[in-house]
C-alpha cells in the first residue's frame, strides 16, 4: 500500500506547514513583505533558487506563487526548532495511527542534526520524507479548522437495511494550528486561479477547490544527489473548499514526458473528485472552473 509504505521528499507540498507555523506564531501577516527579486538565496552551502525571479512578494503571495527563496525566508525566520515544532504538530515523522499494517513513520531529523542549508532546504520541502497518507492528513487539518485527525478505514458498521449497528467513536484528533490560522490558508489554497494557471486541471464545474500541486525532485542512488531527470507529481486538496468533503492526494512517481503536478496529478484529482462528489449527492456550488488556487513549485 503505497500511500502508507512508500516514502519521498514532497517538495512543494510541504510548504503550507512552515506557512502555517509562520502565521501561527505571529511572525508574519498575509501582506509582509519578502524581496525574492534576486531569484536565489544562500543558505548555509546550498543555493536555493527560484524557477522565475518574483520581485518582492506579500506573504500571501509567496505561498500562492510557491516561492522557493520566499518560503526559505520564512523558514529562517521561524529558525529551526521551529519548522521542527510545527512540522512534527502535522504529524510528520510519526505514524499516522491508520487501521492498516505496514505503515512506516517517515522522519525529520532532529535540529541538532540540521547542517547550515537544512533550514532551507526543509522550508521548501526537502530532506524530509514523508508518506503520501501524511500530507493529505496535514491538508485535512487545514480543512478541518486545524484540527489533526488520526485516519481510519470504517467509520460505522450498518446493517443490509442501512441501520447503523455499530459506530467507532474515534478520538485521537489534536490541534496542529487555531482554527484562525487554518481559515487563512484554506483561503489561500482556494483563490481563483489565473486561466493559465498550473492547476487549471484539477478544477471541478460546480464546486470550489483548495489545493497545491508540487514537483519534487529524486534523489539519485548513485550520484546521491537530485536526479535532473527523476521527479515526483502531486496534487493534494480538498473539496469543496468551503465544506470540505473529500480530501484527496494523487502522487506519480517518475512520470513520463510531462512532470510537473498540475500537468499530471492534476486530471487525476479532478476526474476522482467529480465521480466522488456524484456519489455522495454534493450540491454544486455556483461557480465556475476556475475556482481553484494551486500552486507549484518547477
Amino acid at each position: 500500500n503505497r500511500a502508507i509504505t512508500d516514502i519521498y521528499e514532497p517538495g512543494s507540498t510541504f510548504k503550507i506547514i512552515v506557512g502555517a507555523a509562520a502565521i501561527e506564531e505571529g511572525i508574519v501577516k498575509l501582506d509582509t513583505k519578502f524581496d525574492c527579486s534576486k531569484g536565489a538565496i544562500s543558505v548555509g552551502r546550498s543555493i536555493i533558487h527560484d524557477a522565475h525571479k518574483h520581485g518582492v512578494l506579500t506573504f500571501k503571495e509567496v505561498i500562492q506563487k510557491s516561492s522557493n527563496v520566499g518560503s526559505t525566508m520564512i523558514g529562517m525566520q521561524l529558525g529551526r526548532e521551529g519548522v521542527y515544532k510545527y512540522a512534527k504538530r502535522f504529524g510528520f515523522g510519526e505514524k499516522t495511527g491508520i487501521d492498516l499494517p505496514g505503515e512506516v513513520s517517515g522522519w525529520i531529523r532532529l535540529p541538532e542534526k540540521w547542517s547550515a542549508g537544512s533550514i532551507g532546504a526543509i522550508s521548501i520541502g526537502q530532506e524530509v520524507a514523508v508518506t503520501p497518507l501524511q500530507i493529505l492528513r496535514a491538508y485535512s487539518a487545514i480543512a478541518n479548522g486545524g484540527v489533526l485527525v488520526t485516519p481510519h478505514v470504517v467509520s460505522e458498521i450498518r446493517s443490509p437495511d442501512d441501520v447503523p449497528v455499530y459506530s467507532f467513536n474515534y478520538k485521537e484528533n489534536k490541534r496542529a494550528v487555531s482554527k484562525r490560522t487554518a481559515e487563512i490558508f484554506k483561503d489561500i489554497l482556494k483563490i481563483v486561479a489565473e486561466e493559465d494557471g498550473t492547476g487549471k486541471s484539477a478544477s471541478v464545474e460546480g464546486n470550489h477547490v483548495a489545493g497545491k500541486t508540487g514537483t519534487a525532485q529524486i534523489i539519485d542512488p548513485r550520484t546521491k544527489r537530485y536526479s535532473k531527470e527523476k521527479y515526483v507529481g502531486s496534487f493534494v486538496g480538498f473539496v469543496p473548499a468551503d465544506n470540505p468533503m473529500i480530501a484527496m492526494i494523487v502522487v506519480i512517481y517518475e512520470p513520463k514526458g510531462q512532470i510537473y503536478g498540475g500537468v499530471v496529478a492534476a486530471p487525476v484529482f479532478r476526474e476522482i473528485a467529480k465521480q466522488s462528489l456524484s456519489y455522495l449527492n454534493v450540491p454544486r456550488e455556483d461557480v465556475g472552473e476556475k475556482n481553484i488556487l494551486v500552486v507549484e513549485r518547477r
